[in-house]
């Protein structure tokens, strides 16, 4: 019987990660429109996040990624932020390049120029070779277009905050980050800017609410309650929660209604997907979108 379900596992994950997953293509992205919907919390529409852009045909956080996400209709992009050894702000997730390139070694040890001799390392359907962007080249890209979550990992946030200015994308942009020493220093430098904090407990929920009245904050599903959500809506913020991992997983092998649809009837009217299609048709059959 042992032997039996480890067969059932590994025929599951040779499935996830083997599987031709089919895509169906939706109208671009609505800036307009996603702000609209975004800024009205009691809004019936649920907004879909892809993390580190769509990376199901092209390497996460690549500039071809945004755009395929962009082309998708995706209304957020989540993206990851840190500094090169010489200044640069790029986007990457990893405190090293060895996952996502194919390098080795700490990101903040690399010039900008040397992170141009590596590849971003996964597969991608076209020809084009894909490297580590400046995260100016992705604002420029989305300006205008898409509204963008960036993951603060490893930046100094004066020059963030000036990259914002300088892109003009100050309505388009989410910053988010674990630290809420972070998220003070943001507003320090422009009490306009949008955050999302996030809360790890219904008690850090409230707080949040008292001590920035955030658009929207994001909440996990150990605490993903009925109170909480009925909280952060009363105070017109809007939920955000992750499909990633387990929920994600079940759609992609077909069982997409016993994924998504907890995290819809709880509540969350944002969702963040590594699958943002296979979401958005979902939503589309609920009259969700």
């Amino acid at each position: 019987m042992k032997n039996f379900k480890l067969l059932l596992l590994n025929l599951l994950i040779l499935f996830l990660f083997g599987c031709n997953h089919n895509e169906i293509q939706t109208n671009p992205s609505d800036l307009n429109k996603i702000l609209l919907t975004f800024h009205n919390s009691s809004s019936e529409i649920i907004l879909i996040a892809a993390h580190r852009a769509m990376h199901t045909k092209n390497p996460e956080n690549s500039l071809a990624a945004f755009q395929h996400s962009i082309d998708s209709g995706v209304d957020i992009i989540e993206t990851d932020i840190r500094t090169t050894k010489d200044g640069k702000l790029v986007l990457m997730h990893d405190g090293t390049v060895d996952r996502t390139t194919n390098s080795e070694g700490k990101l903040k040890d690399f010039t900008f120029t040397e992170l141009q001799k590596f590849d971003l390392d996964k597969e991608s359907d076209d020809a084009h070779d894909h490297k580590v962007p400046l995260a100016e080249d992705a604002l420029n890209l989305i300006h205008g277009k898409i509204m963008v979550d960036l993951d603060i990992k490893d930046v100094y946030v004066k020059h963030l905050v000036e990259l914002i200015h300088r892109t003009q994308t100050e309505k388009q942009v989410l910053f988010f980050a674990g630290d809420f020493a972070v998220l003070d220093s943001v507003l320090l430098l422009d009490s306009t800017l949008m955050l999302m904090p996030r809360a790890h407990s219904f008690e850090e929920v409230k707080m949040i609410i008292e001590k920035y009245h955030p658009p929207v904050i994001h909440i996990d599903p150990s605490f993903f309650t009925l109170e909480v959500v009925s909280t952060i809506k009363a105070s017109g913020s809007r939920v955000w929660i992750n499909a990633l991992g387990f929920a994600d997983a079940k759609a992609l092998v077909g069982l997409v209604d016993s994924a998504y649809s907890p995290l819809i009837d709880g509540g969350a009217n944002i969702i963040q997907t590594d699958y943002p299609l296979t979401l958005h048709e979902f939503l589309n059959k609920q009259n969700l979108r």
